[in-house]
């Protein structure tokens, strides 16, 4: 039996925001991420588009990540012609992705009661969807093209078409309790309910750039984001909406607040901008990509990702997660026959190893070739369609991560 040594993922505390950097991190993909949703401090989901094309069509594409993206490994989403457009998550198992089916045309939700390892399709939707929220485990909105607004009161079993009169197309939702909402879209849309969307009610936003996300931090207190650096603010629950100042002329895609004053923008050729006064001021932070950024997730003021094109995805911290401490650990792992022909049996056992744990085979370039997830005591490895030679084996829970040689003759 053989005792690993594993590694510790170390991230640095800090009391501000000073020593914070986006760190890029090794995707082990090529796909625009068009959404990203971090579920607890080290989990951590990407969506996207393949550059793989089918008959004309792009490939869906989900990875994850449960070590704070020291590594991310990825899942098949059971079909190979979404496009997802954006991702909730209620808990660290029950999420939600929503987008467009490419064949058929039809808008799609997804749903994993499993945290990702398993997504399932109800009835498809009659337009494309852009947005979800949910504000609870039952209660969830989604939206999308043409105006199109659906409602869900018991965890997306069934949903019902409460669509608004914005006359539009719909590009982002954020709401604060069940009953109150707002949606926001093309030409400076934005409509608000207070009784669960049975009825809208138009606003004046003071823009007419397309808005393309939404956050609010309490019923009245909110900003929604979109074209040409457009930034529009409101503290009296959309009364009155007032333009905030970005200075970039790019495209803004995504916005996510922390708490009342602290927030992120994000978007094209990777323009990120903060704010620490509730955006009275926003500033430009170094995101070290040019690439177009489409989504954000923060988990607090000091931690968060966002995604881009070209398999971009950035961490927020102030020690990147590779930065590591060796330490031992209770956790022992075999592989026995190594090297092997055609099978081997990977045995995980220890004490420590009452978390779920994901396997990932790696060629020598790092990339990944394989994955197993949600394993507890361990795998039957098969060589498949993988060539002889020296590959990585990476075993890893939320919380550490361990890597040791694996040969095929």
């Amino acid at each position: 039996m053989k005792k690993s040594l594993l590694f510790i993922l170390v991230l640095t505390a800090a009391s501000s925001l000073k020593g914070q950097t986006w760190m890029q991190q090794n995707s082990n993909s090529t796909n625009d991420f068009n959404t990203i949703f971090a579920t607890n401090d080290n989990r951590a989901h990407a969506f996207g588009d393949s550059t793989d094309i089918f008959g004309g069509f792009a490939l869906g594409s989900h990875y994850l990540s449960t070590n704070q993206g020291f590594s991310w490994g990825y899942i098949p989403l059971n079909s190979i012609v979404y496009t997802s457009n954006e991702s909730y998550f209620v808990n660290d198992n029950v999420g939600y992705l929503v987008g467009k089916n490419q064949l058929s045309g039809n808008g799609f939700i997804l749903k994993t009661s499993n945290g990702g390892t398993s997504w399932t399709e109800g009835v498809p939707h009659v337009e494309r969807l852009e947005a979800v929220h949910f504000e609870n485990a039952n209660v969830g909105y989604a939206a999308g093209r043409n105006d199109y607004v659906v409602r869900t009161v018991d965890g997306g079993a069934n949903w019902v078409d409460v669509s608004s009169n914005t006359g539009d197309h719909i590009l982002g939702v954020s709401f604060t309790n069940p009953e109150n909402g707002y949606i926001v879209g093309r030409a400076g849309n934005i409509a608000h309910t207070v009784d669960s969307a049975s009825t809208w009610v138009n606003q004046n936003s003071n823009t007419n750039e397309d808005l393309e996300a939404v956050w609010f931090v309490n019923d009245s207190t909110g900003w929604a984001v979109g074209t040409a650096g457009a930034i529009v603010f409101t503290s009296d629950s959309g009364t009155t909406w007032v333009n905030q100042t970005s200075g970039t002329p790019e495209d803004l895609l995504d916005v996510e607040f922390v708490n009342d004053t602290t927030g992120w923008a994000v978007g094209l050729a990777g323009t990120v901008l903060i704010t620490t006064d509730a955006g009275a001021t926003w500033s430009a932070q170094n995101s070290n990509t040019n690439e177009d950024i489409f989504s954000i997730t923060m988990r607090n003021n000091q931690l968060g990702w966002f995604c881009g094109t070209n398999g971009a995805i950035y961490l927020y911290a102030v020690t990147a997660p590779n930065s590591i401490t060796e330490v031992n650990s209770n956790i022992e792992t075999s592989v026995y026959p190594n090297p092997f022909d055609n099978t081997t049996t990977l045995t995980i056992k220890g004490s420590n190893n009452n978390l779920p744990v994901t396997v990932n085979i790696l060629d020598m370039n790092g990339r990944i070739v394989r994955s197993y997830w949600t394993i507890s005591n361990g795998a039957i490895i098969e060589k498949g369609n993988l060539n002889s030679g020296i590959y990585l084996l990476q075993i890893s829970n939320e919380s550490a991560i361990s890597t040791q040689k694996l040969i095929i003759k």
